[in-house]
């Protein structure tokens, strides 16, 4: 007896890092264009040393050995003292979008190096439809955690706090969003449309309509040769919110073709696989 050969099963292949990425890219893109305001190197500086006047000074903290801290109970082991927030600044995505909801927030810097990218765009266009300034830097989280001690990507200021910030944030805005090509009406000359009124006759007098009965049993209740002829359509209605009445009805022909009854046989000469 001969040993029957395993046969080799196939192994599928998984799908490439690369053929990933791009239907990622396809799904998460967007039709209709972001107004991503990119600040320059030298609006960059600007904004940088206006940060730095608000500047806090972080406490040191060395993080001590897991051997001297696994016997204390977790709450009286050593953390690092709690950094001062400066008044006026808003820090993270969720409280930005809060305050742009309840009006609070006067401008916004914008992380510029998020990714994806979808993670800030809802707050860009809460700025755009409320007319708040914002400005996207690349590298506010690092000089987020240098000055205030908190890496954020998202930096609001309040209102009534921090003029300085606010007017250097609302002076690069201003140059950045309306350097926009504005659209121009090509339509010069635009017809004014009149609607015509349309005229209501008032009706006030209303036909009654007796009861039909038979004076006697030789006769009929309804005569259809006496009966008015029913009158037809005179006016034509015309527009686009009307279809046109046709007048002469077609008559439909009854007459229809026969079936035809086919035998179905195979092909002699088809292509025979090879036994």
């Amino acid at each position: 007896m001969e040993a029957v050969v395993a046969q080799k099963l196939k192994h599928k292949k998984p799908i490439s890092k690369t053929k990933l990425k791009k239907t990622i890219k396809n799904i998460v893109c967007r039709p209709d264009p972001v107004n991503w305001l990119l600040a320059s190197k030298e609006e960059h500086l600007r904004l940088e040393t206006t940060l730095q006047k608000y500047r806090v000074t972080l406490p040191e903290f060395k993080k001590p050995h897991w051997n001297d801290i696994k016997d204390l109970p977790k709450e009286k082991r050593p953390r690092p003292t709690p950094c001062k927030r400066v008044e006026g600044l808003i820090f993270g995505l969720s409280e930005c979008q809060e305050s742009l909801k309840n009006g609070l927030c006067s401008g916004i810097l914008i992380e510029s190096d998020v990714n994806p990218k979808l993670l800030v765009e809802p707050i860009i266009e809460d700025c755009c439809s409320n007319l708040i300034p914002y400005i996207c830097l690349s590298g506010l989280r690092k000089t987020s955690a240098v000055n205030f001690g908190i890496s954020t990507s998202c930096l609001g200021i309040q209102k009534g706090f921090l003029s300085d910030i606010q007017n250097e944030v609302q002076v690069i805005f201003n140059q950045k969003y309306n350097n926009k090509p504005e659209v121009k009406n090509i339509v010069n000359n635009e017809k004014e449309i009149t609607e015509t009124p349309m005229i209501v006759e008032n009706v006030k007098e209303i036909k009654i309509y007796p009861y039909l009965y038979r004076k006697s049993k030789k006769e009929r209740v309804f005569k259809p040769s006496e009966s008015q002829a029913v009158q037809t359509v005179t006016e034509k209605l015309t527009g686009q919110n009307f279809i046109g009445i046709s007048e002469n009805k077609k008559n439909d022909s009854k007459s229809y073709m026969n079936m035809i009854l086919k035998r179905m046989s195979n092909n002699p000469n088809r292509v025979k696989l090879k036994k």
